[in-house]
């Protein structure tokens, strides 16, 4: 009779023997998989090989986007660096000028590919959005372009008008004109105070212009609000 322990040690024998087999295989396996990448990849007998930290960089062509030719110019920079580009930098590291009034003058806004044509607005949707011009500050070492287009800021401007202010100008002395003339509406005001209100209908019904948003300043600025 084979006693148990004799079966066990044929099969610990046998286990050891494909263990050896498999790792032979696979080191010649990857011996293959080496040579052959040598072969392919090696270089030439005249050419010498810089370690990775001696390698130069990739040099990668960006280009800032914006609405104006004037700021999509390529330029070279460098992934690796530290340095970011200048379009990239925080709020507080740049300086955006105030958004260009063009005054109504469309072709202008077509020319320069950014600025307001329309100032106000009483709801999101009237208000329209235009980009400014950053600059990167002095002491702020950055890549590409220092100058660039950024932001989508709403083309929205205070002079000083205050919607309670104007509202109790309108209702005391609103017959003689002053609400308008606050508002910048000299011509209309002149006339107003002439006919003393419109013997009150003018009066009555700028108080619902004011009210309902149909009576702002001439210059299209918004009120300013109290803090």
């Amino acid at each position: 009779m084979i006693s148990v322990s004799y079966i066990l040690m044929c099969g610990q024998f046998l286990l050891l023997v494909a263990v050896i087999l498999l790792q032979c295989l696979g080191r010649s396996n990857s011996l293959n998989s080496s040579t052959t990448e040598t072969g392919t990849a090696s270089p030439g007998p005249g050419t010498t090989v810089l370690p990775f930290s001696d390698q130069p960089p990739e040099v990668v062509k960006y280009e800032i986007p914006g609405d104006n030719a004037n700021y999509t110019e390529p330029f070279e920079y460098r992934p690796p660096s530290p340095v970011v580009l200048c379009s990239y930098l925080p709020d507080e590291f740049i300086y955006c000028q105030d958004p260009v009034d063009h005054a109504g003058n469309h072709s202008a806004f077509q020319e320069m590919g950014h600025g307001c044509v329309g100032w106000g607005g009483q709801t999101p949707k009237e208000v329209n959005y235009t980009q400014v011009v950053c600059t990167a500050l002095d002491d702020i070492e950055c890549a590409g372009p220092r100058e660039f287009l950024k932001g989508r800021i709403p083309c929205i401007k205070y002079t000083g008008h205050y919607f309670i202010t104007t509202l109790l100008y309108s209702f005391f002395l609103g017959c003689f004109g002053v609400d308008r003339f606050c508002l910048g509406h000299t011509g209309t005001a002149v006339g107003k105070l002439l006919t003393l209100g419109g013997l009150g209908i003018w009066w009555f019904v700028d108080l619902i212009l004011l009210i309902t948003g149909g009576l702002m300043p001439s210059d299209y600025s918004n009120w300013c609000t109290y803090y």
